[in-house]
């Protein structure tokens, strides 16, 4: 498979752009070598995933695919879970690491 958003992350960056994202973004790497660089993702079997981490470095959520503009409600429903999700961990407050 080829690496193509490791080795030219354009697309990436208009994705950024385009849906106004404005907090860090991790490319953990491409699907034939993402068990080897996130073992953490256990059962991982999905492409995309998204895993939405609080304050605290933990994972807080996690999505599977992806819903594109063209599934209608089916995105619409995926942006404001996403949005919700991400709102609500911004809001939290910042807590020392144990």
């Amino acid at each position: 498979m080829a690496d193509g958003p490791l080795r030219d992350p354009t697309r990436l960056r208009a994705f950024i752009k385009r849906y106004g994202i404005q907090y860090t973004v991790l490319l953990g790497g491409v699907q034939d070598t993402v068990h080897e660089r996130l073992p953490q993702a256990v059962n991982l079997n999905t492409w995309p995933a998204t895993f939405i981490l609080g304050r605290d470095g933990l994972v807080r959520s996690t999505h599977a695919g992806f819903a594109g503009r063209a599934t209608g409600e089916l995105h619409e429903e995926m942006v404001r879970e996403i949005t919700h999700t991400v709102e609500k961990l911004l809001g939290e407050q910042i807590t020392a690491s144990k």
